[in-house]
């Protein structure tokens, strides 16, 4: 296959409408202390600014265009990239980790086994990561960086503000789930139909494990219940009302 095929392929395969994209942020938004933003590629990709009372959290670093969306961001909070004291990653594909450079500075925190795939020094399984990998060698985070990994569910302490962690294997071996404000940062651990933008289970081709993925999500719905869910969000924007019927069609595939 080619790149250019390969290239198409990811973006039928993750299409994003504007307006999806644009009801996604506007979710994420609700909240004052929180600054969304969307990078380019196949596919649109999220990154998320928490401001804390210890400074600003992000959720995830885009793909192409990141540094000027990650800029974006942190200016409508009043911040900069120094203010940043911690890159919280959903996964390590190459779609999320586009601004790590700008943030180099920060600790990243990851899921268990994450961090050799972030560096480069492990592959994903998914075929469509590999397939992507081998025709355009991704631009990974460097040894340098200070990588942390989270053995499983995990409370980050910043001043006297909490953000949460879940464990959420399956798309990735270290995939987590974010828990910002009121808003459950899923990654690609749920994705999303193209018609509807009803959000799914994560797709096949691009995890490691589709149906550890799936059991993650059941998981994490007992997990997550003794907090305010308001929405459920994924790496591409795309969001719903953390209800029961979004949970049945996440952990039942309705």
């Amino acid at each position: 296959m080619s790149r250019r095929a390969a290239l198409t392929l990811l973006a039928l395969l993750g299409g994003c409408t504007s307006a999806g994209v644009r009801d996604g942020v506007r979710t994420i938004e609700h909240d004052a202390l929180q600054r969304a933003a969307t990078t380019n590629g196949a596919n649109a990709s999220l990154l998320v600014a928490r401001r804390t009372e210890a400074g600003v959290v992000i959720v995830d670093l885009g793909w192409r265009g990141a540094e000027r969306a990650l800029e974006d961001a942190l200016t409508r909070l009043g911040a900069r990239p120094r203010d940043v004291v911690a890159v919280l990653l959903t996964h390590s594909h190459r779609d999320h980790v586009g601004a790590w450079r700008a943030v180099a500075h920060a600790p990243f925190y990851v899921g268990a086994g994450e961090r050799a795939r972030l560096l480069g020094r492990a592959s994903h399984r998914g075929w469509i990561p590999r397939l992507a990998d081998h025709l355009r060698r991704p631009s990974l985070p460097d040894a340098r960086l200070d990588v942390r990994e989270l053995a499983g569910d995990t409370a980050l302490v910043f001043g006297r503000d909490t953000v949460r962690a879940f464990a959420l294997p399956g798309h990735t071996v270290g995939s987590l789930a974010w828990l910002v404000g009121d808003v459950l940062l899923v990654g690609d651990g749920a994705s999303h139909a193209p018609t509807s933008g009803r959000l799914t289970p994560a797709r096949r081709g691009f995890s490691d494990d589709a149906r550890a993925a799936r059991r993650s999500l059941v998981r994490l719905r007992a997990a997550v219940a003794p907090y305010h869910v308001r929405a459920l969000c994924t790496a591409h924007a795309r969001c719903a009302t953390a209800d029961s019927i979004t949970w049945r069609r996440l952990t039942r595939g309705d």
